[in-house]
């Protein structure tokens, strides 16, 4: 073996040492296993001018024979941080045993709840709403649930107009699961789907990408099973029902945690992360944004943005191991490869398009 043949087997060497090792360790590669051993050593016995064999060898049986492997590695949520993180220093355990504040939950009639939940999943069809593991709900009168409505009030004194203009039409970015094709709304529905990472590109709409809007509204009504169950469960009353001085800028019949507006964002985030990677903080972004909207409209206490968060990242980890999602997301995936690009060519003005229509 030459210097150069030398120089990069010492540098493929100590690449692939962590990489064999890590594989090898967790029960995975075993028949490789003697030979990778003696070749990290550099065994005498290994014929060197094998060695670029080997490594097509090696990247072979583990991104074809072990993909699968890969793709259910979870992905982990990352730490909570500013507000969301300071929060957790209070307790949530009630003040005494004794507290009625406690005894206050939210109460929905069992007519709004089989409606909720008559459409089920389409993909986590064997996943049960105790599959997710999420923070217990702060007690009504925890140390965090009044360290949380305080910063809610300390927002309700700081907000701006434009951040209660911009916080009320988020409001109202959500998708109807019951719309159809023939509906006025329906155009506008299929929209929201493609708010969060809406500033990525033109290209990113439904009309564009409609596989990508197909699924991302199946993954909805998964999602929105789930958010549900989970508030039934939970029953938890808005921060308004236990301090009058906030004055929530939104009416809402619904329980309070997780927050659906936060979970469906940040269920987008994590999904359109799987596509395009390069543009995570822009999708992670604006997901938080959406949370911190319903924190300053007074409708959510921020354990109920975290708890979203939290649930959304467990919920999107299932899809990936769901083989159903998996076909349908590979489909969405080669219209990405497609369709994923500015054109760069002069667009038709709405005003030309409605001139060629015949009277």
């Amino acid at each position: 073996m030459n210097t150069l043949q030398t120089k990069v087997w010492t540098f493929t060497q100590d690449k692939l040492r962590n990489f064999v090792l890590r594989y090898t360790k967790a029960g995975r590669a075993k028949i490789l296993a003697p030979f990778l051993t003696r070749c990290l050593h550099n065994d005498k016995r290994l014929n060197m001018k094998k060695v670029p064999s080997f490594i097509i060898l090696l990247i072979t049986f583990f991104t074809a024979g072990y993909g699968q492997d890969f793709r259910n590695q979870p992905r982990k949520l990352t730490p909570a941080r500013g507000h969301y993180k300071q929060l957790e220093a209070f307790s949530t355990k009630p003040k005494s045993s004794t507290e009625e504040i406690d005894k206050q939950k939210f109460i929905t009639d069992q007519e709004t709840i089989n409606r909720r939940m008559s459409l089920k999943p389409i993909y986590l069809t064997n996943i049960a709403v105790d599959d997710f593991i999420i923070p217990d709900v702060p007690a009504n009168s925890s140390e965090q649930t009044r360290a949380e409505i305080n910063y809610l009030l300390a927002l309700q004194n700081s907000r701006t107009e434009e951040e209660v203009r911009a916080s009320i039409y988020m409001a109202d970015i959500y998708y109807n699961l019951r719309v159809k094709p023939s509906d006025s709304t329906y155009s506008r529905y299929r929209k929201n789907l493609f708010h969060i990472g809406s500033s990525i590109g033109s290209w990113f709409n439904p009309e564009n990408l409609p596989l990508t809007a197909n699924l991302v509204a199946s993954v909805w009504q998964d999602a929105s099973y789930f958010i549900w169950s989970l508030k039934f469960k939970y029953a938890r009353i808005r921060p308004v029902f236990i301090d009058s001085d906030l004055k929530n800028l939104q009416d809402t019949d619904w329980a309070a945690y997780p927050s659906g507006h936060a979970a469906n964002s940040y269920v987008n985030a994590y999904l359109f992360q799987e596509f395009a990677p390069e543009f995570t903080d822009v999708f992670i972004k604006d997901a938080y944004d959406m949370a911190h909207s319903r924190e300053i409209l007074g409708v959510h206490y921020p354990s109920d943005s975290e708890s979203a968060r939290v649930f959304a990242r467990q919920f999107v980890n299932m899809l990936l191991k769901d083989d159903k999602f998996m076909k349908d997301f590979e489909l969405a995936k080669k219209e990405w490869s497609e369709k994923a690009m500015e054109t760069f060519v002069k667009p038709v003005s709405k005003k030309d398009k409605s001139s060629r229509i015949k009277p």
